[in-house]
């Protein structure tokens, strides 16, 4: 069994003498002699036959091995750090981690926000990122969240995102050379590229015909469609890039071009969240600015 020559101590000792600027100077932070400095630092250098600094002046210098092994004693500090933190949020119930699993057509820029909100106050709880195609409230265990465009009528869910989905193909497609406005029964003739299952029956309005192309994920379908093989809908913030660079086109439809689905936070039991959770679920709200108290959150 491996048994250590040096103790944490010590290398808390090496570290502070380098950030002091010499032995005077970290026995005056860490209220210790000066003497027993010396000595646990000439200690730590005996047991492990590596000389970590030298004494210029009144100056503690660092040897380059000493640099070396500046480094891994941060990382040390840290890792310590991290157990003790890790106990006391498990005492205080704090979660180690939390599943959020996100609709595939979730708006991502306020949500990572909320997320870099979160992040210097979670203590270690770690998130878990899953999206799905298809987010549905069955699918939750106790203590998870999830954004999807699935409301049961049972549930509430804290509003965030409304997505407006757009019919689109290449410039070079037949359909984009038709005089617009384009009855809908046009697009039954042509390959529809759709996600695989898909994100709502309201999304394929033609699907009745099944003979449509099924992708997994959008950038596939962008891809698919900027090769001139099909028209599909599309979330309109996943296309901007593509609508910009010209590489595809909006369709001009009978009835209105556009079509809209909204996005809602959902868990299985709001009054049972842990501390990190209910932190996150903060971060999120203040995010999206929802500053009343939305029924059932």
């Amino acid at each position: 069994m491996f048994r250590p020559k040096s103790t944490f101590e010590q290398w808390r000792i090496f570290q502070a003498v380098v950030d002091c600027g010499g032995y005077a100077q970290a026995a005056e932070v860490l209220n210790k002699s000066q003497s027993s400095l010396n000595h646990a630092v000439a200690k730590l250098q005996q047991s492990l036959g590596v000389a970590l600094l030298e004494v210029r002046g009144r100056k503690a210098v660092l040897t380059p091995a000493g640099e070396i092994f500046l480094k891994r004693a941060r990382q040390l500090s840290l890792q310590v750090e991290d157990l003790e933190n890790l106990a006391d949020n498990l005492e205080r119930q704090w979660e180690p981690q939390i599943n959020l699993y996100i609709s595939t057509l979730q708006p991502r820029e306020r949500l990572y926000r909320a997320l870099a909100r979160f992040y210097p106050r979670s203590r270690g709880c770690r998130i878990n990122l899953h999206e799905r195609v298809h987010c549905h409230f069955n699918a939750l265990q106790l203590g998870d969240l999830m954004i999807s465009e699935h409301l049961p009528s049972d549930r509430t869910g804290l509003p965030l995102d409304e997505v407006s989905l757009l019919p689109l193909c290449a410039p070079t497609h037949p359909l984009a050379c038709e005089p617009a406005p384009l009855p809908l029964d046009k697009l039954a003739n042509h390959n529809q590229i759709g996600l695989h299952p898909p994100i709502h029956r309201s999304v394929d309005w033609n699907d009745a015909d099944d003979t449509g192309w099924k992708v997994t994920h959008y950038q596939e379908a962008i891809a698919l469609l900027q090769q001139g093989l099909g028209y599909g809908w599309l979330p309109r913030h996943l296309a901007n890039a593509a609508l910009a660079d010209g590489s595809l086109v909006a369709l001009t439809l009978e009835g209105g071009s556009e079509r809209h689905l909204y996005t809602y936070l959902l868990t299985m039991s709001p009054d049972s969240l842990g501390p990190a959770t209910e932190l996150l679920l903060r971060c999120l709200r203040d995010e999206y600015q929802h500053t009343d108290k939305t029924p059932g959150y």
